[in-house]
């Protein structure tokens, strides 16, 4: 039986502990390159991937969703997708480049699609996305790529100005982490660093307001280790935290090998990581 793994871009920082602890094969992220972009764009898509022995070497398969999502479905992926019915393959590798389907915006954005289905609504960021299928080892996975489309409810002029300035978001960048060996049984600070221009600024539709307002994104950093414990699994920077850096505590395991991964997230579902082959001694 395939194990599921359902990827997300909403930021939530109460995540339970134990997934910190990788214990078995799981996917982390699907990282879209560029962030966000119009339906048919070339996207590159790339498998962040863990297990208790380093990153997983069977590459993956991809695909994209092509169906629309039942109004009275509660998933983020379609049933037909899951199934490996409603697809279009991409291709096997780490790394695979597809171009995003016409029709993104029509089956999960704010237009409206035939045969009885609803338009999706945008999340918190006004954005949509196109589900991404990932596959490998026994893993099913999904990404969401981001997608620039129209806005639905807004004054013309309001759209306009939307059309002219809104700028597609960017991911994340990590600096590079410098941290090899460390002593076993003992308490290790953990610390992602990243550049001002990683928390970008973004029009976004107040409904409220019926205006455009300018938003910053906020950031979340996940933090996974082969053993161990981590003092937390998630660490939130909210979009009016001007930090650049985030850290937690790293109770390290015996003596051996060891890897961490860092996997931060901006609230536009743009996606950064680092993998850290460790020596405990």
């Amino acid at each position: 039986m395939k194990r599921l793994l359902l990827l997300l871009t909403a930021c939530d920082s109460a995540l339970d502990q134990r997934l910190a602890i990788i214990d078995e094969p799981r996917v982390l992220a699907v990282i879209a390159e560029p962030a966000e972009a119009k339906p048919r764009a070339m996207v590159t898509y790339t498998i962040v991937s863990a297990s208790p022995d380093g990153a997983l070497t069977t590459p993956p398969t991809w695909a994209y969703c092509t169906s629309p999502k039942p109004p009275t479905e509660d998933n983020a992926v379609p049933v037909p997708c899951v199934a490996g019915e409603a697809v279009v393959e991409l291709g096997t590798g780490p790394q695979v480049t597809g171009t995003l389907p016409a029709d993104g915006c029509l089956n999960y954005g704010p237009d409206t699609p035939p045969g009885g289905f609803r338009p999706r609504d945008a999340d918190a960021s006004g954005g949509y996305y196109q589900p991404v299928r990932a596959e490998l080892e026994g893993l099913l996975a999904f990404g969401l790529s981001r997608i620039t489309c129209k806005l639905p409810t807004a004054p013309a002029e309001a759209a306009r100005q939307y059309d002219l300035e809104y700028l597609a978001n960017a991911n994340p960048i990590l600096d590079p982490i410098e941290l090899a060996i460390v002593p076993a049984d003992t308490d290790v600070i953990l610390t992602a660093t990243w550049p001002a221009s990683s928390a970008e600024t973004y029009l976004v539709f107040d409904t409220s307001a019926q205006q455009l307002i300018d938003r910053r994104e906020s950031l979340r950093v996940s933090w996974f280790a082969t053993g161990g414990a981590l003092a937390v699994d998630a660490t939130l920077v909210d979009e009016n935290d001007p930090a650049t850096t985030a850290s937690t505590t790293w109770h390290t395991p015996a003596a051996g090998p060891a890897f961490v991964w860092f996997v931060v997230r901006d609230s536009r579902g743009g996606i950064a990581a680092r993998e850290l082959a460790i020596t405990v001694e």
